[in-house]
């Protein structure tokens, strides 16, 4: 029987990404996006700066989908960096995500349709 009056623990934003897609669990990588994008607001809700750490893992799994061709993962990992970037409550002066996001999802446009689509409307 557990306390719900305890807060649990926050998982880091470096784990975050990783414990739901590819882990071999029971949980499928789709559905491990979509509980992460609800989980989302709890990151932020407790440091801010989650949001620059969960775009760069999410942009690490965007390649990592590109080089393996893993057409499940598209839609769900696009979406969750789309609403990653949006409720980012900014970008510092000298970032460099949003460039190195535009390269490596500019690469997707040579994807077959429906998936280079989405790219397109992202970028």
């Amino acid at each position: 029987h557990r306390d719900l009056t305890q807060a649990s623990p926050s998982p880091s934003p470096v784990t975050f990404l990783t414990g739901a897609v590819g882990d071999g669990g029971s949980v499928s990588p789709a559905a491990g996006l979509c509980l992460n994008c609800w989980s989302l607001q709890e990151l932020v809700n407790r440091d801010a700066g989650n949001y620059l750490i969960l775009v760069e893992k999410i942009l690490g799994k965007a390649k990592e989908v590109q080089e393996k061709c893993d057409y499940d993962l598209v839609t769900p990992l696009a979406l969750l960096f789309y609403y990653a970037v949006l409720c980012a409550p900014h970008f510092p002066p000298g970032s460099d995500l949003l460039l190195k996001a535009a390269s490596i999802y500019h690469s997707f446009l040579t994807w077959p349709v429906p998936y280079c689509d989405i790219f397109r409307e992202l970028l």
